[in-house]
C-alpha cells in the first residue's frame, strides 16, 4: 500500500527507482559468471590388454569379460563399454559424477591386479 501511494503522489521517484532497478539489473546479468560449455571432467577410466595372436573372440570371452564382472562390482560405476580386437581388448569405465577419479582409479588397479 505504502509503495503504491507513493508511486501516485510522486511519479518520479517511482520512475527513478524503476529505473535504477533495471540498470543495475542489466548490470548484474553482464557480470555473472555463465559458461555456455562449463568445463566438465567426466569420471572415467580406460582399462588396455593385449594378447598376442588372440582372436577376438577370444579377447573378449578369456580377457574382456573378466575384467568387466570385477569392475562391475566397485561402487559409482554408470556405464561399461568394452571393445575386443584381434590381439587387443578396451574397456572404459565411467563413474557417477560424485566418484572421486583417483579413488576410481585405485579400485580399478586393485579389482584387475588379480
Amino acid at each position: 500500500m505504502f509503495l503504491s501511494n507513493m508511486s501516485v503522489k510522486r511519479p518520479v521517484v517511482a520512475a527513478m527507482l524503476t529505473l535504477a532497478l533495471i540498470f543495475f539489473g542489466i548490470l548484474g546479468y553482464q557480470r555473472i559468471g555463465i559458461d555456455l560449455y562449463p568445463r566438465v571432467d567426466f569420471p572415467m577410466v580406460t582399462i588396455t590388454t593385449t594378447l598376442f595372436g588372440a582372436a577376438p573372440e577370444v579377447m573378449d570371452t578369456d580377457v574382456t569379460d573378466p575384467i568387466e564382472e570385477q569392475v562391475n562390482t566397485i561402487e559409482g560405476v554408470k556405464h561399461i563399454t568394452s571393445t575386443s580386437g584381434y590381439g587387443f581388448s578396451q574397456i572404459t569405465v565411467e563413474f557417477e559424477l560424485y566418484r572421486d577419479i583417483d579413488s576410481a582409479v585405485q579400485d580399478v588397479r586393485a579389482k584387475v591386479d588379480v
